[in-house]
């Protein structure tokens, strides 16, 4: 239940990477743009490769390392990288310490971890005065997680925000504590916005009350799908920025998937009842 399969590793370039150049709100595609040319690269929990090829389709010159935990991921990647190591940060870290890279990046990868804030912490001692951790990690607070809670759900899945083996849960509060406890500084601060309505996690039976889903919908995190952090050892100003699709109308998007979804109105009265006969018609 909590064992990620191998197969979910295995993708295919030519679908995955047009994808990714796509999505504005894509972390791997965010990630490629902060890079900059020249860079020295260690990515952290590689997985199967996916940001080495990235940076590669997009010409950038840089030098790529990597560390993955996973046999099978590892088997897969390490053709990507200059150097590959097979295992966890802290089996390598006098070597992480020794390249002196430009960006340490674990992408969707705290959230694995047992204990978030030592793992931080080993990246922040090798990294250099110029050098910047780029984190990526899910938002918890995602808004049809909430919804799933709401029906008295929280399900595991293959990927996602509750991929089944994620260890640790983060709003952008416990985010900016754990960054904070590290000794480390936001430089940039992005936003990756998911359609709430177009997730891996759908609400249950669409059975959320109304109140309850606009009280959701006015909280501008519930439509971040995901944070991305560059991270720097010295004190700075916070850059911030929001990327990817935003519903118009989320509520009324609501109610016509309630309507499709074939759910019945006789619970509803009056001026709801109301709009829910118009959109059907």
């Amino acid at each position: 239940m909590f064992n990620r399969l191998d197969a979910t590793y295995n993708f295919d370039p030519g679908v995955v990477l047009p994808g990714v150049f796509r999505d504005e709100a894509s972390p791997l595609k965010r990630i490629a743009l902060l890079i900059s040319e020249e860079a020295k690269v260690l990515d952290v929990g590689a997985g199967s490769g996916l940001l080495a090829l990235i940076l590669a389709e997009g010409r950038k010159d840089v030098t790529i390392d990597g560390i993955e935990p996973n046999p099978y991921a590892a088997q897969l990647a390490r053709g990507y990288y200059r150097h590959f190591y097979t295992g966890l940060v802290e089996d390598f870290i006098e070597k992480i310490k020794d390249e002196d890279y430009d960006f340490i990046v674990p992408a969707d990868v705290i959230e694995h971890t047992h204990d978030p804030l030592s793992f931080l912490n080993r990246l922040a001692s090798a990294l250099s005065e110029k050098g910047r951790i780029i984190l990526t990690v899910p938002n918890i607070a995602f808004g049809t997680i909430r919804m799933n809670l709401l029906n008295g759900a929280f399900n595991y899945v293959d990927s996602g925000i509750l991929e089944r083996t994620h260890l640790r849960f983060f709003t952008l509060k416990t985010l900016k504590q754990l960054v904070d406890l590290a000794g480390t500084h936001i430089e940039k601060l992005y936003f990756l916005r998911r359609n709430l309505f177009d997730a891996e996690v759908m609400p249950e039976h669409l059975e959320v009350d109304l109140s309850s889903l606009r009280k959701i919908l006015k909280d501008e995190l519930s439509t971040t799908y995901q944070f991305l952090l560059v991270l720097s050892k010295t004190a700075c100003a916070t850059e911030t920025a929001s990327f990817g699709e935003r519903i118009r109308s989320p509520l009324a998007h609501y109610l016509v998937m309630k309507l499709r979804k074939g759910q019945s109105l006789k619970r509803m009265s009056g001026p709801r009842a109301a709009l829910l006969r118009l959109l059907k018609a």
